[in-house]
């Protein structure tokens, strides 16, 4: 085994000797051999007294969260425990709004040196998150006192304390402190436009206190401001005496110990030299070169460019030869901030140095900083510089031997190639004149074959990247790159088989083909169109959100041939509700692409699919598309059809032709418009209650509304569907909100075609108002309550209470009025079933037959012919049973008899029976009893038996 270098004496090694079998483990705890004394009264005592003082101060600071902010900063002296300071750090701010200034400056600035110096990271986090409210607040209230020329000095300053806050050796609390500070600034440059007084805060407190002050520690002049607690005293007391524990380490030494690698801690126990002043110093001051570079990066914006230049830039110059590599790191990454704000001549001649000495660093760290400033240089430079420092950059970064400086390369190529665009680009269009090596590596980055050995094939990104800013390329060269440099590259990466590529391509694909114009885009991207929208749906997604752009790029022709496609565009999606919305959102634009005839033939139907969609979100935006297609319709017809490319049939005449095509497409719109509200089901008169509120938000005319749309949302306020309702009312509450519109429509609007209960007529738009007033769900209410006159709309409850009980009474007495009726019958019915009973009885007192008799006549036989024509009868007027009920019996037992019955079934029961066969019922009368017999007459079927 190697040796690691780790040397143990022998004496701390003891070999594991075999136990034998009967060998019993010993347990090594000691035994106590005397008795334990008797504790301490007074210790137990003390003791308690403790837990008892803990236990009442833990309920103290549990009280103490009611406080107020203003008597957490009065109580702070009293009870600094830390829950009280981590909530007066953070109701700080609040605080001062409730004292007066001078309580201010005498009692909370004191507390917040104390807090910028708390023992606890929470407290420093808190109290750093609210710095920049706390400073603002000081500074616009009493700006003289921090400001300071060369007449007055400065009375007050923040400085050592934001700096106590950014050398803090907790990330946390200084990353939270640069942001305050940020934000500080940005408020004090916006301020400084109006007052002077403010501009001079800044210098004073940012640039002369901050920024000067960290360059202080910086050169050894000043050491950073510390502020020790009694812990961080007893432990440097420790430290003395050259010996370290674990109960008299302070917070820091905590922390700094929970970052050693396990296995590898020192001894608690051993002694340690104590930490020289030069260690501190050195890290304090590497950490304030750190921290000052970052600063005038991010706050170089907020000063005039003659300061950056007299005093920011040789601060930069001064640390870009730092030994430290992450100095020189953080001194490239501000070349390219401080380039944006100087002059042209101070970037070629002081920054362009630094970025060539960047440039060839050997820590890679620094020239990967130096990659992602070139952009920002290139900016700023003349065409002669600019396309100089590019083509050294590309052919010095793209072969670097570290890969992360290769990839920082290829991310800042799309935004290099952007400042190769000429001025004024977005108005005029002209490409921008990008140096041959810059397009060479950037279509590099999209070919599969590795060009040298430091392409290595995990960088698999490459292509994502060619792919991203592919569009910004040809923007940047041109058209005529198309076909010669950028095509061949272009097709082979939309096939690639990364879905994160072709995701790129579908959502760029609009923007590429509106670069290289209709006769490429039909040539080269129609295909790639198509393959995408049979692709996934991530990809297809990319597609159809640009489903009108990409369609306007076309030639008239070749738009109008690829329209059809729309609805198998839909029943591709059907099985995903996001792509039917995104398609349908497109509807609206694609509407404006094609003239009336194609829009109804094409885009309606799927418009009208969309508003029958079981997806809300798809219905609500099938309802936003219905005014466009409106529009372009009555457009046609205002101009008598001459935008229309199909108008036959309607006519010899051409013109009458086309206009006569231009009233057919209108009234089938509106055909598909009534058909949503006369619908039975209730999503069908709610999307019209919605149509006809995005009409009035398009801006419809109030007499097209009143004529049709106003007379079929009238009778949805008595709709049976609380939602309809709700869609009804709504935009009744938009017509009131439409002043111009609710006044036209009031003129021109036709008296309901209803009248009320009260027996008065009034237009429909005043009565569905105090329809839906009256409503009783308060959603409905809700919309139109605003725009009702409470003693009118009080009236018409009394009105339709009144017709209430005037209709309920009227039912009541048609109620009566039936029963009674029925009643009548009743009795009539039963007087007549009495006189029958004694006629039956009489006709079978003269009958005077015995059983015997009775029995023998039924079976005798009855003629075919017979039988069939009682059949008959029985079927053609099967419901009439009850007329001429005696005489149709005499008339059967007659012809008993006189004829036989060839066969017949006789069923003696005290129920009728009912069965598939005509039946007829005949009273037999008995000795003893009346029963009724049921006669089942069957047809004469020979080859049948019974």
């Amino acid at each position: 085994m190697a040796d690691l270098g780790f040397d143990f004496p022998d004496d701390d090694f003891v070999s594991d000797a075999p136990l034998e079998p009967d060998t019993e483990i010993e347990e090594t705890l000691p035994i106590l051999t005397e008795p334990v004394p008797d504790e301490n009264p007074s210790l137990i005592k003390a003791l308690a007294e403790e837990g008892h003082a803990e236990d009442e101060l833990e309920d103290e600071s549990l009280t103490d969260e009611n406080m107020s902010p203003v008597e957490r900063v009065y109580g702070f002296r009293e009870n600094d425990a830390l829950i009280n300071r981590l909530l007066l750090a953070k109701e700080l701010s609040n605080a001062l709004e409730e004292i007066s200034l001078s309580e201010a400056i005498e009692d909370v600035l004191p507390i917040m040196d104390k807090l910028a110096s708390d023992s606890d990271d929470t407290v420093k986090e808190t109290f750093a998150s609210e710095l920049d409210q706390t400073l603002l607040y000081f500074y616009k209230n009493v700006p003289a006192m921090f400001a300071s020329n060369n007449e007055s000095t400065q009375e007050k300053t923040f400085a050592p304390l934001i700096i106590r806050i950014l050398l803090d050796q907790s990330s946390g609390v200084a990353s939270l402190g640069q942001q305050a500070l940020i934000s500080v600034v940005s408020e004090l440059g916006r301020l400084s436009e109006g007052n002077e007084i403010f501009k001079q805060v800044l210098y004073s407190e940012v640039f002369e206190g901050v920024i000067e002050g960290l360059m202080l520690i910086v050169d050894g002049k000043k050491k950073a401001p510390r502020a020790l607690d009694e812990e961080e005293e007893a432990t440097n007391e420790a430290l003395k005496y050259h010996r370290v524990s674990i109960d008299d380490s302070g917070p820091s030494e905590r922390r700094r110990s929970s970052t050693t690698t396990p296995g590898f801690e020192p001894s608690l126990n051993i002694h340690h030299a104590p930490p020289s002043d030069d260690d501190f110093d050195q890290g304090e001051i590497s950490l304030a070169k750190i921290t000052c570079i970052s600063l005038i990066a991010s706050l170089v914006g907020a000063f005039e460019p003659k300061l950056c230049t007299e005093k920011c830039l040789p601060i930069i110059e001064q640390l870009s030869s730092d030994s430290l590599f992450y100095v020189r790191k953080e001194a490239a990454s501000a070349v390219g901030s401080i380039a944006q704000v100087v002059e042209q001549k101070v970037v070629e001649e002081r920054l362009l140095p630094l970025f060539k000495q960047f440039s060839e660093d050997q820590i890679w760290h620094v020239r990967r900083s130096c990659v992602l400033t070139l952009p920002k240089l290139c900016g700023v430079l003349s065409e002669e510089s600019k396309t100089e420092i590019t083509v050294t950059s590309v052919e010095t970064f793209r072969n670097d031997i570290s890969r992360n400086v290769r990839n920082a390369m290829a991310d800042i190529v799309g935004e290099l190639v952007s400042k190769f665009l000429p001025k004024g680009w977005e108005e005029t269009g002209q490409p921008g004149k990008m140096p041959e090596q810059l397009l060479q590596y950037f279509l590099s980055l999209g070919s599969n074959v590795n060009n040298s050995n430091q392409m290595l094939k995990l960088e698999i990104d490459r292509t994502f990247i060619c792919a991203y800013n592919f569009p910004a390329v040809v923007l940047t060269a041109g058209a005529d790159y198309w076909n010669g440099h950028l095509r061949e590259t272009y097709l082979n990466l939309t096939k690639d088989y990364q879905i994160k590529v072709r995701c790129t391509f579908a959502h760029s694909l609009h923007d590429i083909a509106r670069i290289i114009g209709p006769e490429r885009t039909e040539r080269d991207l129609v295909q790639i169109f198509a393959l995408y929208l049979m692709d996934l749906d991530d990809v297809k997604q990319g597609v159809l959100e640009h489903l009108a752009d990409f369609l306007g790029t076309l030639a008239v022709s070749s738009r109008n041939e690829y329209i059809p496609i729309l609805a198998e565009v839909w029943d591709g999606v059907s099985t995903n509700w996001h792509l039917r919305n995104i398609l349908a959102a497109q509807l609206k634009d694609i509407s404006l692409l094609f003239d009336a005839s194609r829009v109804v033939e094409h885009v309606l139907p799927l418009v009208v699919r969309a508003c029958h969609d079981e997806f809300a979100a798809v219905r609500e935006t099938g309802v936003q598309v219905f005014p466009v297609v409106l529009d372009v319709v009555k457009h046609a017809v205002e101009e008598d059809g001459e935008s229309l490319s199909q108008a036959d049939g309607y006519g010899d005449d051409v013109a009458e032709n086309k206009r006569n095509f231009a009233l057919a497409l209108l009234s089938h719109v509106m055909e598909r418009l009534d058909e949503f509200a006369r619908s039975e089901n209730y999503r069908g008169r709610l999307v019209f209650a919605q149509i006809c509120k995005a009409l009035i938000e398009s801006g419809i005319g109030a007499s097209d509304f009143a004529s049709f749309f106003l007379p079929r949302l009238a009778p949805l306020a008595h709709d049976p569907v609380i939602n309809v309702r709700i869609a009804a009312s709504r935009t009744i509450g938009t017509i009131y909100t439409n002043e111009p519109f609710r006044k036209e429509l009031s003129e021109i609007a036709a008296p309901s075609r209803t009248v009320n209960q009260a027996g008065e007529s009034g237009h429909a738009l005043d009565q569905m108002t105090y329809r839906f007033a009256l409503d009783k769900d308060p959603d409905v209410r809700s919309f139109v309550m605003s725009f009702v006159d409470l003693n009118t709309l009080e009236k018409q409850r009394e009105k339709e209470m009144k017709a209430a009980v005037e209709v309920a009474e009227a039912d009541i007495e048609a109620r009566n009025e039936q029963e009674s009726s029925e009643e009548e019958e009743e009795e009539t019915e039963s007087d007549d079933q009495e006189s029958e009973e004694s006629e039956d009885d009489n006709e079978s007192e003269k009958v005077k037959s015995t059983p015997m008799q009775d029995i023998e006549e039924a079976t005798s036989p009855i003629p075919e012919k017979e039988s069939t024509t009682t059949t008959t009868t029985a079927v053609t007027d099967p419901m009439d049973t009850t007329s001429s009920h005696a005489s149709d019996e005499d008339e059967i037992m007659s012809e008993v008899d006189d004829k036989p019955v060839q066969k017949q079934n006789i069923t003696t029961t005290t129920t009728t029976t009912t069965t598939p066969i005509t039946t007829t019922t005949t009273t037999i009368p008995t000795t003893s009893t009346t029963s009724t017999t049921t006669a089942v007459v069957l047809p004469n079927n020979n080859d049948k038996k019974e």
